[in-house]
């Protein structure tokens, strides 16, 4: 394969005129594949034998009106006339075949700059943490922790005023600061807009909870980007699909990012938030048998501990026994003093 760049300009214009093979144009295709620049220079020729060939059609225009013009004045020649009506027909076949080739070179000209423009435009990447939690960066270096079953998706280059995503499920967020161009998440109706900072969010059944960690952020609906709800380390904002409201509180919930971390802190909570918990952080199957025992109360810490660990401690704590079946865990026993 030739590396000197003369030789694709050659290539591209035997192309233009008809004479490239099946292989060469091949070559040439691959070679356009490979670098931006190719692309601009294919344009830009392609641009050139354009203009030549609309130059051959209007003269090919004005000698068919000139020929016309004489071939009157000489009507009263007959061996002129056969003369003129061969000489026309070459002229008209000439002017067809430019009106062909031009034809065949827009085609080409506007092929060349679809190829050019959607080759040069952001593509469009999605993740997808479908079987396990994901942790990625994105191009400006904002990292992503993605929850089993939640996705991303993002171009492969921010352009523009903002850097923005799109979230489906949860997520926690570490962005890169860049006071020029805030970083926008959008989430079902809701979107978080910052300029560096760390978050949690978190989308189910069309509700939005958006847990700020560091720095400041600004939640607002989409249809209605002029109220802002600012939150602040500490804060959380809680968008209700049914309501149509964002409502801003301090988090009170110490096992938010607990997916990410694994790390668990239990404050005399009853054993139905325990397992809401477990089974969100987890995504386990873990159930109550009788509501009797859903009030237990517990008071533990888990630091990156696996679920049947966890169980252990629960049962030993509140006397209680679990059953497991396939992957479904279920927890028995007489209730708690």
């Amino acid at each position: 394969m030739e590396d000197n760049p003369s030789y694709y300009q050659e290539l591209i214009s035997k192309y233009f005129a008809g004479e490239a093979s099946p292989d060469e144009i091949q070559l040439l295709s691959v070679w356009l594949s490979s670098d931006i620049q190719h692309q601009v220079l294919f344009t830009e020729q392609a641009k050139t034998w354009q203009a030549i060939e609309n130059i051959k059609i209007e003269n090919a225009i004005d000698i068919d009106a000139e020929w016309n013009a004489f071939s009157e004045r000489i009507a009263e020649a007959p061996e002129q006339k056969v003369y003129s009506s061969e000489k026309k027909k070459e002229k008209r076949f000439n002017l067809f075949a430019a009106i062909r080739i031009a034809a065949i070179l827009i085609i080409l000209a506007v092929s060349a700059f679809v190829i050019y423009y959607y080759s040069s435009q952001p593509k469009t990447e999605i993740i997808l943490a479908k079987a396990q939690q994901i942790e990625n960066n994105l191009p400006d270096g904002t990292s992503v922790t993605l929850q089993t079953g939640s996705s991303i998706e993002y171009p492969n280059k921010f352009e523009g005023g903002k850097r923005n995503v799109k979230l489906t499920g949860e997520a926690y967020f570490n962005v890169t600061p860049d006071k020029t161009k805030p970083f926008v998440v959008s989430v079902d109706d809701i979107q978080v807009e910052v300029l560096g900072t760390s978050f949690y969010i978190n989308s189910h059944h069309g509700n939005v909870e958006v847990v700020l960690t560091s720095g400041k952020v600004a939640v607002y609906k989409k249809n209605k980007p002029n109220e802002v709800t600012f939150l602040h380390p500490g804060e959380k904002a809680a968008y209700s699909s049914k309501e149509q409201t964002i409502e801003k509180s301090t988090n009170l919930d110490p096992n938010y990012m607990s997916f990410k971390t694994r790390r668990l802190v239990f404050e005399d909570n009853p054993l139905k938030e325990v397992v809401e918990t477990l089974n969100k952080v987890y995504l386990s199957d873990i159930r109550i048998k009788d509501n009797a025992i859903a009030g237990c109360r517990l008071t533990a810490t888990f630091d990156n501990q696996s679920i049947e660990s966890i169980l252990n401690v629960i049962t030993a704590t509140l006397d209680l026994k679990v059953n497991k079946s396939g992957s479904k865990y279920e927890f028995v026993g007489k209730g708690c003093k």
